[in-house]
């Protein structure tokens, strides 16, 4: 495991770089991580994921994204753009380390964005691992803009607000703050525009899906199901994968779910 920092336009990107023991570099995964607190709830798990990944002989690159973590820049002047800009910069990194194939993994916003990126063609990715996946982006928006309307509703001297009315001023440009993050009109409005079954596919080698669920007997969202279900009517190779754990990017306490890091270890023998 090594910390670095990779040169980008917008000015540092901070990474964890995670390296197979006594291997070349031939395959690479890039971490695109999960939005907001739920990227710090992370981190326990993606850092073990991200050694079990190491363990098997492929290299891992943990990203903190332009306004996140210890990269630089405030979460504030954050775009979507910018977002999409460094992974092509963490990209370009692997191929410089000598990374032939390059695989992309993302958690909850992280896996949306990855989609996103994918999507594009700007470089071909060989497969893409999505944790529990936003798929629609104006939904999970809107139930953060709840936090700040719940805490609104505690306090007796802040005014009433509606997330249609957050929402209203973000698309106008107007940047509001949401439990402690200034939200960027410039990052928001392009993710809630965004919907995983809309975007364009033919680049996309193979996608894992992995979805945590409260018990063994819990069947997938109707959201990835009927994502996979798009994704086998084009043709693109794909798989869902659920698994019984705690919801660990969103728990109190940091929690961990090994039967996910087994699976996704496996993702080879799933595709």
């Amino acid at each position: 495991m090594k910390p670095l920092f990779i040169p980008a336009p917008s000015g540092r990107l901070f990474a964890v770089w995670y390296l197979p023991v006594n291997q070349a570099i031939s395959r690479a995964i890039i971490h695109i991580p999960a939005f907001g607190e739920e990227m710090n709830k992370s981190r326990r798990m993606v850092a073990l994921q991200a050694r079990a990944f190491a363990e098997q002989g492929r290299a891992v690159l943990v990203l903190d994204l332009f306004g996140t973590g210890d990269s630089s820049g405030d979460f504030g002047e954050a775009t979507w753009q910018l977002w999409l800009q460094d992974i092509a910069v963490a990209v370009d990194w692997l191929k410089q380390q000598g990374a032939q194939k390059i695989d992309l993994w993302g958690l909850r916003t992280g896996a949306l964005l990855a989609m996103d990126f994918a999507s594009l063609g700007r470089c071909p990715i060989q497969r893409l691992i999505a944790w529990q996946p936003v798929l629609n982006g104006e939904t999970f928006i809107t139930q953060f803009l709840r936090l700040r309307v719940a805490a609104a509703m505690m306090d007796s001297n802040a005014p009433r607000e509606k997330t249609a009315d957050l929402k209203r001023q973000l698309q106008e440009g107007q940047g509001i703050e949401v439990a402690g993050y200034l939200l960027n009109p410039e990052l928001v409005v392009p993710l809630m525009a965004l919907r995983a079954e809309q975007l364009n596919w033919q680049f996309i080698h193979d996608i894992a899906v992995f979805e945590v669920v409260s018990s063994a007997d819990s069947p997938a969202s109707l959201g990835n199901s009927q994502l996979l279900l798009t994704l086998q009517k084009q043709a693109v190779n794909a798989s869902l994968v659920t698994i019984a754990g705690d919801a660990f990017w969103a728990s109190q306490e940091i929690s961990e779910v090994p039967d996910l890091i087994t699976a996704t270890s496996n993702v080879d023998r799933v595709n």
